[in-house]
């Protein structure tokens, strides 16, 4: 049995994994190390589905399969989370050999649950699979990663995502707009191809952005106002919408004709740095997120 077919690059990690799989040899726990949307969760689901033996497309539902996400209040994993995911690690599997746990956004354990996960990487159950997902290794423990095999992803070919997308979408222009839109990143791109209305979403909010950076102070807030009232996740995704707005605005300034404005391109970077000080404080901190975007409209 395979698991390549829905994955977008990374062969060299399918094949390491095809082969411990096929010979019986796989390890207790693996680091799935690289940038967000580059296809770790994604790769993670496929190959669980290998190892569990499970053909249904949402493996996320299979009882022997467990998935940990930070603590949407404390937005990061804590102790108690770890305590119940090695209750159900204890449990023996339920219609496979192996009980296997995906845990998203591994960097953002507290040290005391960094330490209780360490004991069960120490030692581990002969049925359990861990799978650690992070895009920021510096901040987990050396012993953790010590404990795990560790498979760093790279960005896949842009060849690669140009031939996916000329098999699943016939439009050249909404092909280029995904790949203009995903930042060549396959996560994303699988994403953007399975929601179509995910793109015209992306599309109309990036128009109302562009036109609220030529309003005054007061219109600017009136407009925060309004995404302020959103959920997190959803807020965090409006800012990942202008951070490519940006990068975009960037691309044209230094592939325009004629000389490149430093002074330009090094404002748009130092606002595409404010988004992306704000999403991570959004993300981890209990923060003003109002007050926090406020700032930000006022300063890009």
């Amino acid at each position: 049995m395979s698991f390549e077919k829905n994955i977008l690059g990374n062969k060299k990690i399918i094949d390491m994994l095809q082969k411990s799989y096929n010979a019986g040899k796989l390890s207790h726990a693996y680091l799935f190390e690289g940038p967000d949307h580059i296809g770790k969760k994604t790769f993670a689901l496929e190959f669980c589905k290998l190892v569990l033996g499970d053909s249904i497309n949402d493996i996320e539902k299979n009882p022997d399969l467990i998935i940990l996400r930070p603590d949407a209040d404390k937005k990061q994993i804590i102790i108690e989370q770890i305590r119940e995911l090695e209750k159900k690690l204890s449990l023996y599997p339920y219609s496979s050999k192996h009980k296997l746990a995906i845990i998203e956004k591994a960097d953002m354990m507290t040290k005391a649950a960094a330490n209780a996960i360490l004991k069960t990487l120490e030692e581990p159950n002969k049925t359990t699979i861990l799978i650690l997902l992070t895009s920021n290794s510096g901040n987990l423990l050396d012993t953790i990663k010590s404990r795990c095999q560790i498979m760093k992803f790279l960005p896949v070919e842009k060849r690669i995502l140009e031939d996916f997308l000329s098999i699943t979408i016939k439009d050249k222009l909404q092909r280029d707009k995904i790949m203009e839109m995903s930042g060549c990143k396959p996560g994303k791109i699988v994403e953007l191809v399975r929601d179509s209305d995910k793109v015209k979403e992306i599309s109309i909010a990036i128009n109302i952005f562009s036109d609220i950076l030529h309003k005054n102070n007061s219109e600017k807030l009136d407009y925060v106002e309004t995404i302020a009232k959103k959920e997190p996740n959803e807020i965090v995704g409006l800012l990942n919408h202008y951070s490519f707005y940006f990068r975009k605005k960037m691309l044209e300034e230094i592939q325009g004709k004629g000389e490149v404005d430093k002074n330009k391109v090094l404002k748009i970077k130092d606002n595409i740095d404010l988004l992306n000080s704000v999403k991570g404080n959004i993300l981890t901190k209990n923060i003003n997120i109002k007050l926090a975007l406020e700032n930000l409209f006022l300063q890009i």
